[in-house]
């Protein structure tokens, strides 16, 4: 199974992992923060500089060029998030969402000392986090941390952005779509149809399909099986209940299905992956 939370050490090695992702894995958010000096680079035919404080955020599917940031005159910190993890992460936040599509044309914010100096214990912590053994709650401690990252990150981020945001309301199709991640937040996982939703937005499934695909790169069919999935795998980790009652709550019409769509999702069959949970 790839892993959800990368760490590159220099810039190379981050367009590396950022550019395969987008051909492997429906990309990666790609976080670099500027600890001293400075850097620069390109996107798209634009140059940005970022300096001592700054945090570089690219969404995935960015057209990233180069960049002098491993010169040695800047000490950077790489963080790449799979953006399938991103999504499980701020599934259930409010304003998330306005900082993404703001990234992809401002992709450079400035840090003050006291966000500096969480950002990095935030960094420190998921770095010490990710060369420890696996234990048994390792990917929900992981995913917990993770998920304070991205929220401090948002209120940092929305103090620059809140005057463009009052500036621009949301869109019909932003309210949708908000109006949609809240809906899937509150579902138990055992509606897989797109119609279902739609019909409770007053929109077709076409359209709602075409809403995500555009603010965020996935169909709303895949949206509502990796929310699907998440509860599957809390289900299998957490609950009492034989696979064959798991399967049957989700509707699936046998096991065979179901195990298909497990070892699919989450690349073990659901013996597998229980089996695997008892051995930590």
């Amino acid at each position: 199974m790839q892993a959800e939370i990368l760490i590159p050490r220099s810039f190379q090695e981050a367009r590396t992992m950022y550019q395969a992702a987008s051909k492997e894995s429906g990309g990666l958010v790609l976080i670099s923060i500027c600890e001293t000096g400075s850097f620069s680079l390109s996107i798209g035919g634009n140059r940005f500089h970022i300096g001592t404080g700054d945090i570089l955020i690219l969404p995935p599917d960015m057209p990233l060029e180069d960049s002098d940031a491993d010169s040695g005159k800047a000490d950077v910190r790489y963080l790449g998030v799979r953006y399938r993890e991103f999504l499980r992460s701020i599934r259930t936040g409010r304003n998330v969402w306005t900082v993404l599509m703001y990234a992809r044309s401002n992709p450079v914010f400035h840090l003050d000392e006291n966000d500096r100096n969480l950002t990095s214990s935030y960094y420190k912590v998921i770095e010490g986090k990710l060369r420890t053994r696996k234990s048994y709650y390792y990917d929900e401690i992981l995913h917990a941390i993770l998920q304070c990252v991205i929220y401090e990150l948002c209120v940092i981020l929305n103090r620059d952005i809140g005057a463009v945001e009052s500036a621009h309301p949301d869109t019909r199709k932003d309210m949708i779509f908000k109006q949609f991640m809240e809906m899937l937040s509150t579902d138990d996982g055992t509606h897989r149809s797109v119609r279902h939703y739609a019909e409770d937005l007053f929109v077709t499934p076409k359209y709602l399909s075409s809403v995500t695909q555009e603010i965020c790169g996935e169909s709303a069919h895949e949206l509502i099986l990796s929310n699907m999935t998440a509860r599957i795998r809390q289900d299998l980790e957490f609950s009492q209940n034989g696979i064959k009652e798991i399967a049957l709550r989700y509707h699936f019409k046998d096991l065979a299905v179901f195990g298909k769509f497990v070892k699919h999702r989450l690349g073990l069959s659901p013996r597998e992956y229980r089996k695997r949970l008892q051995s930590f």
